[in-house]
């Protein structure tokens, strides 16, 4: 009985010692084994894309775009995240379905800049500018997309009647002033000015800010909304066929004097109207003049 009693003892001691060596073996490949990590969904933000192909220079509407969620890390700086700030716009390239939608090209119809202005105008329209060098263009009064008519006078060599040229063989022909109506219903496509620097645009004010040395350093105030006083027209520019943008700069090279005057925004009708001359302001008036 003591010898089997020994036997059960060195029995249960081996099979506690296989299955200590056992849970072992199972911990360290539990522990062992890799946990594997939880994907997580990708970062997105919104991106207005186009919904078909669309050619240069379309105004693009509501049905042209989508908007989609896209991977941050693919989206460009530039990327248009919102449909309204791209309807109403001009392409200024053209575009494939699905393309995203850039800042740069698209041109804003309502805010004229000089790299717009040339995808703004007819295929049939030439831009054309002259100086401001009249009262109504430097009052700060006119705005792009203004309707007006462009009023010239100019001084036009008369040729002597056949009366007087038999009177006088030496009769040479006489400037006369002519003032007309020269185009009309003139949309303008924009006004080129300068603001011109004064004691109020310049004054700054001293901040809390330091330099690396610890010395304060001055911060410049924002630049205030310039005056009327501080705007100057430099010029005006407006989209014209070719045939009238010959006749105005003729009319300018010949020395006329350029007069704009503004029209209402609802003005559709075309005035019939007499050029100004001496021998009309005489017979309108009556004017009796004796040499």
């Amino acid at each position: 009985m003591r010898r089997r009693g020994i036997l059960l003892a060195l029995v249960g001691i081996a099979l506690l010692v296989v299955g200590v060596l056992f849970v072992s073996v199972i911990l360290r490949q539990t522990v062992a084994r890799p946990v594997e990590p939880t994907a997580r969904p990708p970062i997105t933000v919104p991106v207005v894309v186009t919904t078909r192909d669309i050619p240069l220079r379309t105004l693009l509407k509501e049905s042209d775009l989508a908007l989609i969620q896209v991977p941050v890390e693919l989206v460009p700086l530039n990327a248009v995240s919102e449909v309204s700030a791209v309807v109403g716009k001009i392409t200024k390239i053209p575009l494939v379905a699905g393309e995203m939608f850039m800042r740069h090209h698209l041109a804003d119809p309502t805010k004229v800049t000089g790299q717009d202005l040339a995808f703004l105008i007819g295929d049939d329209q030439v831009v054309m500018a002259f100086p401001a060098t009249d009262l109504m263009s430097q009052i700060n009064v006119l705005k792009p997309g203004d309707l007006v008519d462009i009023l010239v006078s100019v001084n036009i060599p008369v040729l002597p009647s056949e009366q007087q040229a038999a009177n006088d063989r030496d009769a040479a022909p006489e400037d006369r002033l002519f003032t007309f109506n020269a185009l009309q219903r003139v949309e303008l496509s924009a006004i080129v000015v300068e603001i011109q620097e004064t004691d109020r645009a310049r004054t700054t004010t001293a901040s809390g800010s330091r330099t690396a040395f610890g010395g304060a350093q001055p911060t410049p105030t924002p630049s205030p909304t310039p005056e009327l006083s501080e705007i100057k027209t430099r010029a005006i520019l407006v989209a014209l066929a070719p045939q009238d943008a010959l006749v105005l700069k003729h009319l300018l090279d010949a020395g006329g004097v350029v007069d704009i005057v503004l029209r209402a925004p609802t003005s559709a009708q075309t005035f019939q109207l007499n050029p100004v001359t001496s021998e009309y302001l005489k017979d309108r008036y009556e004017l009796v003049i004796e040499r």
